[in-house]
């Protein structure tokens, strides 16, 4: 027989569903293939060339560096920026913004793997034996780079948040995407357009209305976390 006390721990324990509403933007919305160039050929002298560099990188990186690496395959807004942004930015603090950031994070997913599915670009430790894995590893798509598009699109997003913390931010943007290359899961070339693709998604989104009054609210949270 189940008690109550029993019953409610085992309700407790259950997962809680996702507070957020829809995404702000899908491929339906933003089809992506229609506005980035394709991948270097497979097996080309760009694409080797690709794999040279990431050897390179991942030879030059120092353990520090490669873990580092490994704990910035998390895509949550926190672990890309809580170390610019300070203490305080932490979801328990931040309700609002978290819903609203959770809401960004699927917009990225709903935008970037239909477009990953598309290009089929083969990463770069599936392509050559060279690549080590040095973190958490995925077979999908690696053009554009998730992990990059969405830590640009949350770099505008914050940068225009907190625009003064945007230099630093943008700083951490940099070594996150950064870490995809020294962790064997992209090309140097996949960051780049992962930019682009961020940077379009949050022109689409910024020119939103109903993302712009979350953006708003958001803004207001994390600025009174942070005591600004």
């Amino acid at each position: 027989m189940i008690t109550k006390r029993l019953l409610v721990a085992l309700i407790l324990a259950l997962p809680l569903p996702s507070m957020a509403g829809p995404p702000y933007l899908t491929a339906e919305m933003l089809d992506l293939t229609l506005l980035l160039p394709p991948p270097p050929p497979a097996g080309g002298a760009v694409e080797k060339a690709e794999i040279e560099a990431v050897i390179a990188v991942q030879r030059a990186a120092s353990p520090e560096r490669i873990a580092l690496g490994a704990r910035d395959a998390a895509e949550d807004v926190f672990t890309m920026f809580a170390s610019v942004m300070g203490a305080a930015f932490a979801p328990a603090n931040l309700p609002v913004a978290s819903v609203f950031f959770e809401r960004v994070g699927e917009s990225e997913d709903e935008t970037v793997d239909p477009a990953k599915k598309k290009f089929a670009r083969q990463r770069p430790w599936i392509a050559s034996s060279e690549v080590k894995v040095l973190g958490p590893s995925t077979k999908s798509g690696s053009w554009p780079s998730g992990h990059t598009t969405r830590s640009t699109l949350e770099a505008i997003i914050l940068a225009a948040m907190v625009p003064e913390k945007r230099e630093a931010i943008w700083a951490r943007q940099s070594e996150y995407a950064q870490s995809r290359v020294i962790i064997g899961m992209h090309y140097p070339l996949d960051l780049v357009v992962g930019g682009r693709a961020g940077t379009a998604m949050a022109t689409a989104m910024f020119a939103d209305p109903a993302f712009r009054a979350d953006f708003d609210r958001a803004r207001t949270e994390v600025r009174k976390a942070l005591g600004l």
